[in-house]
């Protein structure tokens, strides 16, 4: 019996190495975890990106970073406890800023700052464990805000102030109207003050026959 097991003891040592090999790797391993849904933001505005380990654990020591595919354009490189500015894309710098508060949980964020249309699209996040390295993708949606905007209520916002002036300026036009013949109809009852009153007063179509009528008497037979 002894010399049995002691028979099959080298034949069983090479899987009890690799047994002990495949968990001492698997120890290390973890998975990365984006947001399950496209993030929103606005041209202009802000926006956040995060990204975690699981199962969680600290990643201080890790390499962390966020690129765009298909050209692996690098946004935000986090590598031996400091931000790498000097590889990140001309695009993105001085644009992006990793929260590290839970960097300890394995969890963080990158911010993006004063969003762009040329931002919109897909951003790979990454965790480096010395040769071991998991990520995982996601999705920005950048909108205009004022995409919920019609265009003919655009036309309507740039006609309305011409609309409006058209409309002050007549209605200007017509009290100065008013002012005028109020000022004209005193000057006209003035003159009829200054002249003989009795005249004045004779209905015009009486003063035309009293005009017409003495010209044209000598014609009548």
């Amino acid at each position: 019996m002894a010399s049995l097991m002691s028979a099959s003891l080298p034949s069983c040592l090479p899987s009890l190495l690799l047994l002990l090999q495949l968990s001492s790797s698997s120890a290390g391993q973890f998975r990365v975890i984006g947001p399950g849904h496209p993030i929103r933001a606005l041209v202009g505005d802000e926006a956040e990106l995060p990204c975690r380990i699981s199962p969680g654990k600290n990643a201080t020591g890790m390499e962390v970073g966020w690129y765009r595919p298909p050209f692996s354009r690098v946004v935000h490189l986090y590598r031996s406890g400091k931000d790498q500015d000097e590889e990140q894309a001309p695009e993105y710098r001085g644009r992006t800023e990793l929260l590290k508060e839970t960097i300890g949980e394995g969890k963080v964020t990158l911010r993006i700052r004063k969003v762009r249309f040329s931002d919109e699209g897909g951003f790979t996040c990454f965790f480096r464990d010395h040769s071991y390295q998991e990520e995982a993708a996601m999705e920005l949606k950048v909108e205009d805000p004022f995409y919920w905007i019609n265009p003919g209520v655009l036309v309507l916002i740039a006609v309305l102030p011409v609309l409006l002036l058209q409309i002050t300026v007549g209605l200007v036009f017509l009290c100065l109207q008013r002012r005028l013949r109020g000022k004209l109809r005193a000057e006209i009852e003035n003159l009829h003050r200054t002249f003989d009153p009795h005249f004045l007063r004779v209905p015009c179509w009486k003063i035309t026959l009293f005009v017409i009528v003495p010209v044209l008497g000598p014609v009548v037979p």
